[in-house]
């Protein structure tokens, strides 16, 4: 049989169903389509071999006034920031105390070490670095526990991990042991890497909805906003604390809350959804955060620090640090920097926030 030609013609079309679509393509993945012809898309190639834990998404790329060009990536589990190929890891530190003495049990066989730490308050699924512990006699030795680890919650006082070493017997015969100064650094509680809506009998908190009917609430999957102030990065988890990043400690230095910060007043903003830095006249802005003397957060609220100084939140007449309470809408959604002005998008309308200088900021 003498060989055919066949000629398909260009452009998917998905409108018609396989059949009736003889003679074009239905499906393509990657492709594009030249002179008639498909044709693989340039393709792609990987920033690192490196990798990073988590669902990454934020992304910022900023400068340093070195020349190092930097991304800053927050995902559900971390936050690191990205440099030549290169994670570092930034995730700031809710806790370090020092926990129970002989805080580990072990198992004859198993990897799964035990941890006693009242009130430890974590979740299943956190970070926690130990430091200062000893061996258990075997495999489980020094520098297998002191090491960052992520974790299972079994009580309020007790979870487990699981070590890079299989414990053996005279590991258990060791138990509990580590020593009594262990110390546990516990990083901010990891976020949910999907929404997850709740509904129904159970959903919520206990007492949440009226009895005999469902309540309905929902589990936000974890997300930052972030933005440079100068050289060094201002970041927030939403509904999370504020911090800050300084890139004269280097890229290892982990960030800290801006309310630990020499010189920062009381009225730094506790808990946050959104965080932005405004281009030109350089004021930080909280989107949806807790009031003056409160820790609760109010949706619509928006407060923004002294200008250049992101430690003053207290509005006085010696600085411009203020807030403005939005009225049309129940959330603050977005925002998005634009020619000198902050574009404010909540559920039910669009605001402009313009600097229009002193007295009244």
């Amino acid at each position: 049989m003498p060989l055919q030609k066949i000629l398909f013609k260009p452009g998917v079309n998905k409108e018609n169903t396989r059949y009736t679509t003889e003679g074009g393509w239905y499906e393509a993945d990657k492709i594009r389509f030249r002179q008639g012809g498909a044709e693989v898309i340039g393709g792609w190639i990987r920033i690192s071999t490196n990798t990073f834990l988590g669902i990454c998404r934020s992304l910022w790329n900023w400068v340093l006034l070195d020349g190092r060009n930097i991304i800053g990536l927050g995902t559900n589990l971390k936050f690191y920031l990205e440099n030549g190929g290169l994670y570092y890891d930034i995730t700031p530190i809710r806790a370090t105390s020092t926990i129970n003495n002989n805080p580990f049990v072990a198992t004859n066989g198993s990897a799964t070490i035990t941890v006693t730490d009242t009130t430890h308050g974590a979740v299943t699924g956190d970070f926690v670095t130990f430091s200062g512990a000893v061996g258990l006699g075997g495999n489980i030795t020094a520098t297998v526990l002191n090491a960052e680890y992520q974790i299972t919650v079994l009580t309020v006082n007790t979870y487990t991990f699981t070590a890079s070493a299989t414990a053996n017997a005279t590991d258990a015969a060791g138990s509990p042991g580590g020593g009594a100064v262990v110390v546990a650094a516990y990083q901010i509680s990891v976020g949910p890497a999907i929404q997850i809506p709740l509904t129904g009998w159970g959903a919520g908190g206990w007492g949440l909805g009226t009895w005999g009917n469902g309540a309905g609430s929902t589990i936000s999957l974890r997300l930052w906003s972030q933005q440079n102030f100068g050289e060094d990065l201002v970041f927030n988890p939403r509904g999370g604390g504020l911090y800050y990043w300084d890139a004269t400690g280097g890229l290892t230095t982990r960030g800290v809350l801006v309310s630990s910060l020499p010189g920062a007043d009381a009225e730094v903003p506790s808990v946050v959804n959104l965080v932005a830095v405004s281009d030109t006249s350089r004021f930080v802005f909280c989107f949806g955060c807790d009031d003056y003397g409160s820790s609760v957060l109010n949706p619509m609220l928006i407060r923004w620090s002294d200008q250049e100084d992101i430690l003053i939140w207290d509005p006085a007449i010696t600085n411009q640090a203020g807030s403005v309470q939005l009225s049309h809408g129940s959330e603050i959604i977005a925002v998005v920097q634009s020619r000198q002005e902050q574009v404010v998008f909540t559920d039910s309308a669009v605001y402009s926030l313009q600097y229009l200088g002193p007295p009244f900021v």
